[in-house]
């Protein structure tokens, strides 16, 4: 694992745990798989690995190679532009089921696959905003919740399963994200971050049921249209059961 590649996982997970109110948890490229290795479990591409395990659940972290290289070519914490925000999402995805599977484990809650992944969606949001927020003097792009939840391509292979419910997650995030940037990050009150982490922790919180229900009261625009050729390439398959 590059080591830029590696500061960019901790410093993802590590601003999560922040985000929700986490105690910090054993750093997630503890359980980074190898692609060598993770040619022994089920799927393809970045994806994260979780099993019963004596009472437990025993988790792992796989990144496609290309992740890492393309992230050590331009490194998002410096600039996060089209050259790199696709394999970053990717990343942040993968931190965040991570996190969100040991929150889930250690309350004792089942988690749902389109639960997971609609918090992954909101965390690849949520994280991209901090650092376009960092390196633009606060502005909040007006195009980012477009480019990751209408302009993305699924990677090739994807199961129409699969495919259902990337594309629900993703409209359901594109409506919470579109409440967050509308409610806070255009705010011009002072408290606006701290009311932020409220709701997210409050969101974050939430099982799969309560979450559909938070966003469908939610007074939202409607959804645009999914352009033809979208981008950045999304995982085949994120979260696995091995």
């Amino acid at each position: 694992m590059r080591e830029i590649t590696a500061g960019i996982l901790l410093e993802v997970q590590r601003r999560l745990e922040s985000l929700y109110g986490l105690d910090h948890e054993t750093p997630v490229t503890d359980f980074l798989i190898s692609e060598d290795e993770a040619r022994a479990y089920p799927g393809d591409g970045s994806r994260t690995l979780v099993s019963e395990d004596g009472g437990g659940v025993a988790l792992g972290v796989i990144l496609d190679d290309t992740v890492g290289q393309e992230l050590a070519q331009a490194d998002p914490r410096v600039r996060l532009d089209a050259s790199n925000l696709g394999p970053f999402c990717t990343l942040t995805e993968e931190v965040s089921h991570f996190v969100y599977l040991l929150f889930c484990a250690q309350a004792a809650r089942s988690v749902t696959e389109l639960e997971l992944e609609l918090q992954g969606e909101v965390d690849k949001y949520l994280s991209a905003t901090f650092l376009l927020s960092l390196q633009n003097e606060g502005a909040v792009s007006a195009s980012l919740r477009r480019l990751l939840f209408r302009e993305y391509r699924l990677a090739e292979k994807v199961s129409l399963a699969r495919a259902e419910r990337y594309n629900l997650a993703s409209d359901l995030a594109y409506r919470y994200c579109g409440f967050l940037e509308q409610r806070f990050l255009r705010s011009s009150r002072p408290s606006r971050v701290e009311d932020l982490a409220r709701e997210a922790r409050r969101f974050y919180r939430l099982g799969q049921r309560e979450k559909l229900e938070r966003i469908a009261g939610l007074q939202s625009r409607p959804a645009a249209k999914r352009a033809r050729e979208p981008s950045p390439t999304r995982p085949a398959a994120s979260a696995s059961s091995g």
